[in-house]
């Protein structure tokens, strides 16, 4: 998989080039995009063209979270709908431990926005995660100051990203980090996490006052500190309801194993 440490040794059979000769134990890998050993997985979503699928980013939020690694969201093309994506930005920087950056990648301000977004990355391997023709090779390109990714338009049919980017590839970006482009996708499904974990990976949960009940799933039981929350503004309405679809998704999923 892309990220994983391997060991090599040169190619005496055909004289040329190098052969892998062990695979390292990895920290952690991914599904969807397919790479491994990651520090830092950076979601990118448009404020609209395309229309951002929320309900994709929190399922993806609860898998990384699951894998250990660190979250930065970069909300862009903020120059068609500025207003959606301050919204979106309200609605997600109390769960993103790494930052929300408001960005329109193709206008005058791209250069400044992209410099915030780098200092913002960790050292070591951040992968770039999200819908097809949200910008994340537009990105990777201004991170690395040159055209290292092919960049593509929507389909004018479907409103949709067009698959430019068909392959996930690491790139050096300096100072110890390094960067995967990945094709986009519009399906993922939380495989490792069952309905009784999945509170833990809602960062809105944690803190006081507590719920009355230690093992309250936030779906509705007396005592639950949801309704403060929501009242406070730690969880945003359409995170929470989100939440819900997907802890009945994985509550039915349960109870089909064992029919």
């Amino acid at each position: 998989m892309v990220g994983d440490r391997v060991t090599v040794a040169p190619d005496r059979e055909n004289g040329s080039g190098y052969v892998i000769t062990d695979i390292r134990a990895r920290k952690n890998s991914l599904v969807r995009p397919a790479v491994a050993n990651v520090d830092c997985v950076l979601f990118i979503i448009a404020a609209a063209n395309p229309k951002p699928d929320l309900a994709l980013l929190d399922k993806l939020l609860v898998s990384v979270r699951q894998k250990g690694a660190k979250v930065i969201l970069v909300i862009n093309k903020s120059d068609i709908d500025g207003e959606a994506a301050q919204k979106l930005k309200e609605e997600y920087e109390n769960c993103i431990d790494g930052g929300v950056f408001v960005a329109s990648l193709e206008s005058d301000e791209a250069t400044s926005a992209a410099d915030r977004i780098k200092e913002a990355i960790p050292a070591g391997v951040t992968v770039f995660c999200g819908q097809s023709g949200v910008g994340k090779s537009t990105l990777t390109n201004r991170l690395l100051s040159r055209e290292a990714m092919q960049t593509g338009g929507l389909s004018v049919k479907t409103e949709r990203g067009r698959h430019t980017t068909r392959h996930s590839e690491l790139f050096d970006a300096g100072e110890g980090k390094f960067l995967i482009d990945s094709p986009g996708f519009s399906f993922f499904d939380v495989f490792d996490v069952g309905h009784r974990e999945l509170p833990d990976y809602y960062p809105e949960f944690e803190g006081r006052p507590p719920c009355r009940f230690q093992d309250c799933s936030h779906t509705g039981e007396p005592g639950c500190c949801v309704p403060e929350r929501l009242a406070s503004g730690k969880l945003a309405p359409g995170r929470y309801e989100r939440y819900k679809e997907i802890y009945k998704e994985l509550l039915e999923k349960y109870k089909n194993k064992y029919k």
